[in-house]
């Protein structure tokens, strides 16, 4: 994504989402070395690797990795790309060191949700989640549920299961 989203919510005043920079490569890279036994891709990523996919990333314009925010500090990431005419697939929703709690991660989820809702009201929401993927009862408390069971889940949520909240949004 070229261009620097970002994203609040008066309800979550605490919580920002911001496009991710070359600056924020590190910490993805290292949230998703931490967590990569819930992902589909479990090498160890290194600082090229990232580096490369960020670079491809900025010329991709349908897909968004925001930066999760609390008081201005990184905690976490969420990401979602438009698959096709139909579908957004979110990825890399990781939570970031281990002290950051489930509950501003479900509301980041809600404001990117939201986001979504108001930007592209005519795409279903899905995302691919391993099975042994402890987040998998997260996301159904945020309101997802399984669709179909492969050897992964694919889980999507109901555009009327959206909180109703109010967000704003600046793009740059």
């Amino acid at each position: 994504m070229n261009k620097r989203v970002t994203v609040i919510c008066k309800d979550f005043p605490n919580l920002k989402m911001v496009s991710a920079s070359e600056t924020d490569q590190d910490s993805l890279r290292r949230w998703k070395n931490d967590h990569r036994t819930s992902f589909f891709y479990q090498e160890i990523i290194q600082p090229e690797q990232q580096l490369k996919w960020f670079q491809k990333y900025q010329d991709r314009s349908d897909d968004y990795m925001f930066m999760v925010e609390e008081d201005g500090c990184p905690i976490g990431c969420m990401a979602f790309r438009i698959i096709d005419e139909n579908t957004i697939d979110l990825y890399n929703i990781i939570r970031g060191d281990s002290g950051t709690g489930n509950v501003l991660m479900r509301d980041a989820m809600h404001v990117m949700l939201a986001y979504i809702k108001e930007r592209f009201t005519d795409k279903e929401i899905k995302c691919d989640v391993l099975k042994d993927n402890p987040a998998v009862l997260w996301y159904q408390k945020c309101g997802f549920a399984i669709l179909e069971e492969k050897e992964y889940y694919i889980m999507g949520i109901n555009k009327k299961d959206i909180p109703a909240i109010k967000i704003e949004s600046k793009e740059e």
